[in-house]
């Protein structure tokens, strides 16, 4: 086969597996059967760990685990509590489509965004309508039909199964 004509397969099927249009391990055995192997040095470097990406991690997290606790150990008003969570909110979701967009698609922002969007939600319902248990109840199911529907939609086993989770656990908490 010429160069041109592998040249143009070699690029389209790279531009498969950026699309994530076929699972990468069949892009990985066709780019090393039409390039011989010669791209194996590349995909090795391309796997190791990316510093930025485990910071990234790293800070979601922490900013998930401080609005857990500014939310629920300590009294702030109402405007902070908004603003925080606002802050908490675009930082995890902005972090989550920057890592999406790179193509290094990774769980912990989408994680730590849909935890923070449930605390978020059920902290708002129980401040507006703290004597209506139904709906927290409410909340609490839209947010497991998120969970299922990103899950659906991005592949994801964690979020459909912790989607699946939630609503049955909230069924158990509403019939018992």
């Amino acid at each position: 086969m010429d160069d041109h004509r592998r040249k143009i397969i070699t690029n389209e099927i790279k531009y498969w597996k950026q699309n994530r249009m076929l699972p990468e391990h069949y892009c990985d055995f066709l780019l090393n059967l039409y390039t011989e192997g010669s791209l194996e040095a590349d995909s090795a470097r391309r796997k190791m760990p990316n510093r930025t990406k485990g910071f990234l991690g790293l800070i979601l997290i922490g900013l998930l685990s401080l609005s857990v606790f500014l939310f629920y150990f300590t009294e702030l008003s109402l405007f902070l509590q908004t603003a925080l969570i606002i802050f908490f909110g675009m930082t995890t979701l902005s972090a989550a489509f920057y890592m999406f967009r790179k193509s290094f698609f990774d769980l912990i922002p989408l994680l730590t965004a849909a935890l923070l969007l449930l605390i978020t939600s059920v902290q708002a319902a129980e401040i507006i309508f703290p004597d209506h248990p139904v709906i927290l109840y409410i909340v609490a199911g839209l947010n497991c039909l998120l969970w299922i529907t990103v899950g659906m939609k991005w592949k994801l086993v964690s979020f459909k199964l912790s989607g699946v989770i939630g609503v049955i656990v909230l069924l158990i908490t509403i019939f018992i």
